[in-house]
């Protein structure tokens, strides 16, 4: 029997908060008229996490709630690719193992599609901002604000653009994606691979907007070694998107900041014990900037690793 919606949520050792992410869809969708179903792409996890998620879902695979797949680590963008092609539902709804979706969620991606935007070109993003609990420095609010920029879309009336296809919380018509391209599976992290096929996407038509009220929590705290491990992640996959859309995948602020001679490694290691220290009194961009982009060289292969990243 085909669904209405199609969650699918890529995984990778981590089994306790995918359950809790679980529970909380379930419960959802146990109160909907729609019928929704959840499909879980284990994206090689260690065996003691896969016997465990493969105990915690038996229940819920049996009700046929639950469709839980296993592939060899290949990358979200191929965990993505396998979901979309099992899927049975109209809607297609990408999360992460860390969002935590509020009361409604499930509700308003399904309102949205049906009700409101019932064309095939509409792409639904939802809000996915930090937990409040992690909203605990300058330095989480200061990625915060440059990383997802749900502020430019909340306060500034800005209308996302191919920039926003964020797939911790973003649905859209499955047809249209079968029409149009998959994920492109070269990309091996999770990095770039969203943006580069909403480039294509957007090419054919795709129209993204933004709905606040399909809410959820992204369940992960940010500091700032965290972050610069982040960027280590978009540099080994930036030259591969920027061959394939011929766009620049980071600010010109950005390249410029990480491109001067204070890109020394003695001199970053300094820096980075500064920012390490002013990330929970306040907020100095440029020196952030250099030591995230030290990274992003680092994933790129132009610059050694250092201690304090590695």
């Amino acid at each position: 029997m085909s669904s209405q919606l199609t969650v699918i949520i890529p995984t990778k050792n981590r089994k306790e908060l995918l359950i809790e992410v679980l529970d909380r869809l379930l419960s959802q969708a146990y109160k909907l008229e729609e019928k929704v179903e959840i499909i879980v792409i284990d994206d090689g996890s260690t065996n003691d996490v896969r016997t465990t998620l493969e105990e915690n879902l038996l229940l819920h695979c049996e009700k046929g709630a639950v469709h839980y797949f296993y592939q060899d680590a290949k990358g979200p963008a191929a965990a993505r690719n396998l979901g979309v092609k099992k899927a049975t539902g109209e809607i297609v709804l990408f999360i992460g193992d860390d969002i935590l979706p509020l009361e409604g969620f499930l509700k308003q991606h399904l309102l949205a599609h049906f009700d409101e935007h019932p064309e095939e070109n509409i792409a639904i993003l939802g809000l996915a901002d930090i937990a409040p609990e992690f909203c605990d420095s300058p330095f989480t609010d200061w990625w915060r604000r440059w990383n997802f920029r749900y502020h430019r879309l909340l306060n500034d009336g800005l209308e996302p653009d191919f920039s926003f296809f964020f797939t911790n919380n973003l649905s859209l018509k499955r047809s249209f994606l079968l029409k149009n391209g998959l994920f492109d599976e070269s990309f091996q992290y999770a990095a770039y691979e969203d943006t580069e096929l909403s480039v294509r996407l957007v090419a054919k038509g795709l129209k993204i907007i933004f709905k606040p009220e399909a809410e959820a929590e992204h369940y992960h705290k940010i500091d700032l070694q965290n972050a610069c491990k982040r960027m280590i992640t978009r540099g080994r996959a930036y030259d591969l998107y920027r061959d394939k859309t011929k766009r620049l995948g980071i600010s010109r602020l950005w390249t410029l900041l990480g491109n001067g001679p204070w890109m020394a490694p003695l001199l970053i290691r300094a820096l980075y014990h500064f920012a390490d220290w002013l990330q929970t009194r306040g907020i100095i961009s440029w020196v952030y900037i250099i030591v995230l982009m030290y990274g992003f060289q680092v994933g790129r292969g132009r610059k050694p690793l250092i201690p304090e990243i590695s």
